[in-house]
């Protein structure tokens, strides 16, 4: 079965983007910050990862350096309610950045992006 991380403070967000994963039948482990990861988990190999930028003591683009580091996976989808264009070109100059969503979301593309895994 594919597997999906979803990394997102906001509750709300949260659970929307877990439903998303799961009726593309993804197996999904959803969590509110990397504290929560177990060893398991970062050696798990994640088809995707959709996560926010903004968490307390970290730098947006310092934060998805280390997602890239840490956790094993094929391809990050960003989420997040920080949509300045500075940000969201530094976040794709990275490689392996398949998508940039700002809030309000737009499901349709980012459900179109995790059905080509």
């Amino acid at each position: 079965m594919k597997q999906a991380l979803v990394i997102q403070e906001d509750i709300i967000i949260l659970k929307i983007l877990e439903r998303l994963v799961k009726l593309n039948k993804f197996d999904c482990k959803a969590i509110r910050s990397l504290d929560d990861l177990t060893i398991e988990d970062q050696q798990q190999n994640f088809d995707v990862i959709i996560t926010d930028i903004l968490f307390e003591g970290i730098a947006p683009l310092e934060f998805v350096v280390q997602v890239q580091e840490v956790i094993l996976h094929k391809n990050l989808i960003v989420v997040t309610n920080m949509g300045q264009d500075k940000i969201k070109k530094e976040i794709f100059a990275l490689s392996g950045i398949a998508g940039f969503y700002a809030v309000p979301l737009d499901l349709d593309e980012i459900e179109a992006i995790i059905q080509t895994y």
